[in-house]
């Protein structure tokens, strides 16, 4: 707790606090003595006026006489002086002769006076004074309520500052014990929510949904693994017996030559699994193959249509392209036409003799719309969820070629394209759907 950021700002929060209503206590102090010496300036300059007034009336003697009594009587800070500065009646000590107008000064009891000097007809000078001590206190009264307000408010942010901190604290110590049990192997952990939907909220649900693709990512991972170790297991075990049996056997040409091109396909069929492999996984990883440029969907997907074309009419099926021209979308060619490649493979390989399989690319209000249908038996609903995993197979397809990592690679794609992947029922057959963001570039 002593090392709480919140109290730390707590504490400054405090100390502003206190010289902010120090600031405001000074300002307010001199703008309430500046008011409170006003008046007292206009309260002596009509006192002087009066007396100019009795001194025309009661002559220089009289008037002698009348400030000497004020004077001692009264207590009344006056001092009359004759034209060469000699006094004459009453008393202010510190009163310098010949003054005109307003000063403040020090008498000689330490008090700080404010004098208006006054020249008399005949030259005589008339001093008139008032001590400015009621004027602070009166100022000081103003203002006094603003230290005790700052010192309170100081103690309020104190308080206040603290409760924070223990909230916070508490918060950050589950935020902290998750994130322990997520390094200690617990990747279904996820960050606490106070339900508040605040700023803490929020980042916590951003950062459990890191936790929840980390989680998927890592299960992708150990399930690849093993995948890989289980599909990639048979392959290599009769690449070994084949190779094995031709090293056992006395040499002959034409059975070393048939070993060597049996064993040529396995490897060719193992590297083409750990080439999709590593196509999904920097796809998932969000790293595209070449760069993210404007790319004419239109033309790629007739490109691909035609390209199988030849091979669905020997075996006896049918390509139907329905493309409309100019649909760009932005995204990575090569990966682009694979994954619409898997989808046409796909469709050829498990849909049948005799299947059709019809390609289209259109606009849509939210952007192009690429679908690939067939057909063929289709997938059953159950499975379509599964089917985008890798390696997944189906029971009725572990006969026919393949590596279960076609529509992998497709879902992968989406991703990184930022396209939703849709499965359907075509009845009879498989429709399948990538729904594309409108291109920048479009």
């Amino acid at each position: 707790m002593p090392r709480s950021f919140a109290l730390r700002v707590a504490g400054l929060l405090a100390a502003l606090v206190l010289l902010v209503c120090g600031a405001g206590f000074g300002w307010g102090y001199w703008r309430a003595s500046a008011a409170l010496g006003a008046q007292l300036d206009a309260a002596i300059a009509i006192d002087t006026e009066g007396y100019l007034e009795d001194f025309q009336t009661l002559g220089p003697q009289r008037f002698a006489i009348a400030v000497g009594e004020l004077s001692r009587r009264r207590g009344a800070l006056m001092l009359l002086r004759t034209a060469d500065g000699t006094a004459v009646a009453g008393r202010l000590d510190g009163a310098p002769a010949g003054l005109r107008g307003f000063a403040t000064i020090r008498a000689p009891d330490g008090r700080d006076l404010r004098v208006l000097g006054a020249l008399l007809p005949g030259g005589m000078q008339l001093s008139v004074g008032a001590d400015l001590a009621p004027v602070r206190r009166g100022a000081a009264a103003l203002v006094g309520a603003l230290p005790v307000a700052g010192l309170l408010a100081a103690l309020a942010a104190l308080l206040i500052g603290f409760i924070v901190a223990r909230r916070l604290e508490r918060r950050l110590r589950l935020v902290s014990e998750a994130g322990q049990a997520v390094m200690g192997g617990d990747l279904s952990r996820r960050l606490p929510l106070a339900g508040r939907g605040d700023e803490f909220d929020r980042l916590a649900a951003t950062m459990n949904a890191v936790l929840a693709r980390i989680e998927t990512l890592v299960e992708g991972l150990r399930v690849t693994t093993d995948n890989v170790a289980h599909d990639l297991r048979s392959p290599l075990f009769r690449l070994r017996q084949q190779l094995e049996a031709a090293v056992a056997r006395p040499r002959a040409p034409e059975a070393d030559a048939e070993t060597l091109e049996r064993s040529l396909d396995e490897l060719d069929g193992v590297l083409a699994t750990f080439s999709a492999l590593l196509r999904i996984g920097r796809a998932e990883a969000g790293v595209p193959e070449g760069a993210m440029i404007p790319v004419d969907l239109s033309t790629l997907a007739a490109q691909v249509a035609e390209l199988y074309d030849a091979v669905a009419e020997e075996a006896g099926q049918a390509i139907e392209a329905t493309i409309q021209p100019a649909q760009h979308v932005t995204g990575d060619a090569a990966l682009l036409r694979q994954a619409v490649a898997n989808l046409v493979e796909n469709a050829l390989a498990h849909g049948g003799p005799g299947v059709r399989v019809m390609v289209s690319v259109q606009a849509t209000p939210r952007g192009p719309l690429l679908a690939v249908r067939d057909t063929g038996p289709g997938i059953p609903e159950a499975e379509h969820g599964r089917v985008l995993q890798r390696f997944y197979r189906l029971d009725r397809s572990r006969t026919t070629p393949g590596n279960g990592l076609g529509l992998a690679l497709v879902a992968a794609t989406a991703r990184l394209h930022g396209a939703a992947l849709r499965l359907a029922d075509a009845a009879p057959g498989l429709r399948v759907e990538l729904a594309f963001p409108p291109s920048a570039s479009a």
